[in-house]
């Protein structure tokens, strides 16, 4: 077994390990600080100190987010509006980056944040992170909203109780394209390279062919082997006859 993990005041998972050492203090009779510590310890692998946890649960010291807010750009309740305004613009295909979201917070503020400032947020704000959003065509978001949905689930809910459609004869079928070279896209896997060695190259195939992967998933969670689709030159007439009753 490694040895248990001590913690930091300014580790982000802190307060709320100390605030669930304090809920169980709290339904005990009698608080008993180092069974409550040995607890935290067997489950979450973490060593909280007992001055720590005792202090707080008797209310002599607040958490390294409150105790420290008269030294933030913006007060608690400023940065719950801006994270509002974050998970807003995300969920409509818009989200912010570090430039805009700077200047949310300068107009918040009435002054423009520091250079840690941003780090200092996302750890103060653990639900929110940098990342990479997937492109999405903006006829697609525009007609992805609530109204629509409920309306598209209406007329499927109304088509299959009137046929009688049972659940293992409704599927989903998508497609995905990609290219065989991977693509003219740049990758954001990272490599290890000598620092001081310039230029640095990572061979790639010029194969820029389109594989088209098709795959299908029943509504009783049962799904389809996927189907790959390459480029052919040739073509074969009988694979475009149908029975004629298929119309």
């Amino acid at each position: 077994m490694g040895q248990p993990r001590v913690i930091r005041a300014s580790d982000p998972t802190v307060s709320e390990l100390i605030d669930e050492g304090c809920r169980r203090l709290r339904n005990m009779e009698k608080p008993n600080y180092t069974a409550v510590i040995a607890q935290l310890l067997d489950e979450k692998k973490v060593l909280v100190p007992y001055h720590t946890l005792r202090n707080r649960f008797l209310g002599k010291t607040k958490s390294y987010k409150h105790a420290h807010t008269n030294q933030q750009l913006l007060t608690p309740e400023a940065e719950r509006v801006l994270v509002d305004w974050i998970t807003f613009y995300s969920d409509t295909a818009n989200p912010l980056n570090k430039r805009s979201i700077r200047k949310k917070a300068a107009q918040l503020a009435g002054k423009p944040p520091g250079k840690s400032w941003i780090r200092s947020f996302l750890g103060r704000w653990p639900e929110i992170k940098l990342g990479r959003p997937s492109g999405l065509d903006p006829k697609r978001a525009s007609a992805f909203n609530r109204p629509v949905v409920e309306r598209h689930t209406d007329l499927l809910d109304g088509i299959i109780k009137k046929h009688d459609i049972p659940r293992e004869n409704i599927y989903n079928m998508d497609e995905k394209g990609c290219q065989r070279g991977g693509g003219r896209k740049s990758s954001s896997r990272k490599y290890f390279v000598p620092r001081n060695r310039c230029p640095k190259y990572r061979q790639r195939s010029a194969n820029l062919e389109l594989v088209t992967i098709i795959e299908c998933v029943c509504a009783d969670g049962t799904a389809l082997l996927p189907g790959f689709v390459f480029s052919g030159k040739e073509f074969c007439p009988e694979w475009f006859d149908v029975d004629p009753d298929i119309w």
